[in-house]
């Protein structure tokens, strides 16, 4: 049985008596969490299957006697409590798990082959904050900078929302940034990050917030540390600012960050993924190509970046304004 805490899966040589009697084999359960290209997918993936046993265990059925009508019934389930694109992933975790175990010959039919994924559009995917809500955020952080015991934790959220909302990066990709990450190319600051599928890509860092990052590497002394190329961008603060030992935030810390930053500003509840929504959004508002953007947020396909436009169908700068006869 897979731990829910964590993505450490051990895996069995075959499979046994009591894991083909009810619980989903743990050996098939390892196979689809590794196939997440980072750690925050594979925690994903993780959640993604403990749903699934859950709701097994709940309707008492054993994952080897479903039929297609369950999995209906799943799907609905489904559909009724989360948004369109986590029940997508969800279900494909699930198409994905009968797949594999008929692949290994577990079972003789898959009750997943026909289970369909949901279709449309769905409000819940979440939004974007407009220019003046960004704003709104950062100037609310800022004002934290002038009291003497929020001054350096605030230092930090600052560097990491205006990152966010100004280079479009992945929440995991941000975690990962360490102090050799900055670096200068062809006149311009830089980072050096490492996406999704372990690719390397460059993204500019404009002036105002390379500034941003660097007052925050000075205040935390970053750049002192002897294995500076190893220090990790942003770390723990503790309360009245105390700083951890180079111990690095984690993703779920990020999270954090973010949403209590957005609520403290009093505009719309947005994690990091909104923030990466966000600066697609605001790029392609004010002009920016679509490649261009495209190619900053990392995206292999131009309909990704499509998918993050959130404002796409807005009014003030519509196609039919262009069109004089």
């Amino acid at each position: 049985m897979v731990r829910e805490t964590g993505l450490a899966v051990a895996l069995e040589p075959s499979f046994s008596d009591h894991e083909f009697d009810r619980e989903v084999p743990e050996i098939l359960i390892a196979a689809l969490i590794r196939r997440g290209d980072s750690a925050e997918t594979r925690r994903a993936y993780e959640t993604d299957l403990v749903t699934f046993r859950r709701w097994l265990g709940d309707e008492g059925l054993p994952w080897n006697a479903v039929v297609a009508d369950d999995l209906e019934r799943y799907r609905q389930r489904l559909a009724g409590h989360f948004a369109r694109t986590t029940v997508n992933r969800r279900l494909v975790m699930v198409r994905g798990l009968y797949a594999e175990a008929k692949r290994r010959h577990v079972i003789a039919d898959d009750p997943a082959d026909r289970l369909r994924s949901l279709r449309g559009r769905d409000d819940r995917d979440g939004g974007a904050l407009t220019r003046q809500q960004a704003r709104d955020v950062l100037d609310a952080i800022a004002a934290d900078l002038t009291r003497p015991t929020h001054r350096v934790l605030a230092e930090r959220d600052l560097a990491i929302v205006t990152l966010l909302l100004r280079t479009g990066l992945r929440r995991s990709e941000l975690a990962g940034l360490r102090v050799s990450s900055l670096t200068e190319a062809a006149g311009h600051h830089v980072m050096t990050i490492r996406g999704k599928g372990n690719v390397l890509r460059t993204v500019k860092v404009p002036p105002d917030v390379w500034r941003v990052v660097d007052s925050w590497v000075a205040t935390a002394r970053l750049a002192d540390c002897s294995i500076a190329n190893e220090q990790p961008m942003f770390i723990n603060v503790r309360r009245g600012g105390r700083l951890t030992s180079g111990r690095p935030l984690s993703d779920r810390a990020i999270y954090a960050v973010v949403e209590r930053r957005l609520r403290a500003a009093g505009v719309a509840r947005l994690g990091p993924h909104g923030l990466r929504a966000t600066f697609v959004t605001l790029a392609l508002e004010g002009g920016a190509p679509l490649h261009l953007v495209q190619r900053a947020a990392g995206h292999a396909d131009p309909r990704t970046t499509e998918r993050y436009w959130r404002r796409k169908d807005g009014l003030d700068d519509n196609a039919v304004d262009y069109v004089k006869v």
